[in-house]
């Protein structure tokens, strides 16, 4: 494709809205160049350009609403408000239990409760702890939330953390490589075959 098949391409879909308003003519120069223009030339024989209606279709909007979150609050009460242990992605390994501390600041207040979840699950809830214990946690991916909650349970500030869970399923009571037993060459005798 030539550029100048391209300009002209260009000048015609420019042109089309004025389609309505005004006729528009096609002339090729000395050149060979394809014009397209809204005034008759003088000097050269243009012939009109027939256009089809134009089809217009309404835009379909693609402005989203924005959803609306009981996590988000208007004002933010802390500015400091996640979980330092275990780090997020942590992988812990045959642990009986899992300390998650959550780091707080400015202090929290007085009305204000920690909530811990576990994959969505309460598991704990304190107004003076930023530390909590966790037992029996299966093996797998887990996603922990810390929320702090006002006094109507609604959810004022909240942070997630992935963790994974490794447990050791089998331990043998044995050795599982076979032991030496190779047999000292002055000990073999062969017997010649009759």
């Amino acid at each position: 494709m030539d550029l100048r098949t391209v300009i002209a391409g260009l000048f015609l879909a420019l042109a089309i809205p004025l389609a309505e308003a005004a006729t528009i003519y096609k002339t090729v120069d000395n050149n060979g160049n394809v014009v397209f223009t809204d005034t008759q030339p003088t000097d050269q024989p243009g012939e009109p350009v027939n256009l089809r209606p134009l089809t217009s279709i309404p835009s379909i909007s693609t402005r989203r609403p924005r959803p609306v979150s009981s996590t988000k609050p208007a004002r933010t009460f802390y500015s400091r408000f996640t979980i330092t242990k275990p780090d997020h992605n942590a992988t812990i390994r045959d642990q009986e239990t899992i300390t998650v501390n959550i780091a707080i600041s400015p202090r929290l207040l007085f009305s204000h409760t920690v909530r811990l979840r576990l994959n969505g699950k309460v598991v704990a809830e304190s107004r003076r702890q930023s530390t909590f214990e966790l037992t029996e946690v299966e093996r797998g991916r887990h996603t922990l939330t810390a929320e702090i909650v006002d006094s109507q349970q609604q959810v004022i500030q909240s942070t997630s953390h992935t963790i994974f869970v490794h447990r050791t399923i089998f331990t043998p009571d044995f050795s599982i490589d076979p032991p030496d037993i190779s047999i000292p060459r002055s000990d073999v005798r062969i017997q010649p075959v009759r």
